[in-house]
């Protein structure tokens, strides 16, 4: 259990939590890993679901979540409803390691994510533009139903300019595949499709890494349910010809 410390909202439905760690401790999760966090129902079940990090493994002291509240998110609106101070249960557990930091035998990575799916491709990118000697090109395509709902912004756009071109992020906004244009914004419309793959991504090729993250629509769309590490036949990705080793569900 660590303490609540501080709450930011970052957007209309998603906010930064701050929880506590001992001084000069990091909470050295492995790149890219997630946590359970352990929250509760209305009759005072406990629920858990898995969060991503926002803050590096530099960090000590304390940790970041990145947290979007829905509607019907049982442990996003208990930890709505929570005050600093409170304690909260977290675990981490062996499952939630997947695709690793360097990303040995690779020469590049493509990120493809939707909402809150950009917080462990967020960690990756993180690494890979503070380490001088990384020599990987990244493609990060990234999914929101509107302007305003692109997370991290600011940081990506840092990382973007820290890279010296070996990164590039593109931005997909609509809430549905014909989105009309929009005015005050000059970027891609749509949903991540196979057409935004084929245009921005990397092709498939054994030294090809593809992240996928995202709500299980995303899975199912681009390459299968996250519980399955297959490229399910049929899907966006195995139609494109990228293999299970081609690609990790985050």
């Amino acid at each position: 259990h660590v303490p609540l410390i501080n709450v930011r909202p970052v957007s209309h439905d998603t906010k930064v939590y701050t929880f506590g760690l001992p001084p000069r401790v990091s909470l050295s999760l492995p790149v890219c890993a997630c946590i359970l966090l352990q929250g509760y129902d209305a009759n005072g079940q406990p629920v858990v679901r898995p969060y991503t990090p926002i803050s590096s493994n530099h960090v000590t002291g304390q940790f970041d979540l990145l947290v979007k509240h829905y509607d019907k998110g049982v442990v996003s609106q208990w930890l709505a409803s929570q005050t600093a101070g409170t304690l909260v249960a977290f675990k981490h557990i062996p499952f939630n390691i997947k695709a690793q930091y360097p990303f040995t035998g690779r020469t590049k990575l493509n990120m493809i994510c939707g909402g809150t799916g950009v917080t462990p491709m967020y960690q990756a990118l993180l690494e890979l533009a503070s380490n001088p000697s990384d020599a990987l090109d990244v493609t990060c395509l990234i999914g929101n139903k509107a302007v305003t709902d692109i997370l991290l912004r600011e940081e990506l756009e840092a990382i973007v300019k820290q890279s010296n071109g070996r990164i590039k992020v593109v931005h997909v906004i609509g809430d549905r595949p014909d989105q009309p244009p929009i005015p005050g914004w000059g970027g891609e419309v749509g949903w991540v499709d196979e057409a935004k793959i084929q245009k921005y991504c990397f092709k498939p090729d054994p030294d090809v890494l593809t992240l996928v993250c995202g709500v299980p629509p995303l899975y199912h769309l681009l390459c299968g349910p996250r519980t399955d590490p297959q490229v399910k036949e049929g899907t966006v990705l195995h139609r494109l010809g990228y293999t299970d080793d081609m690609v990790s569900k985050m």
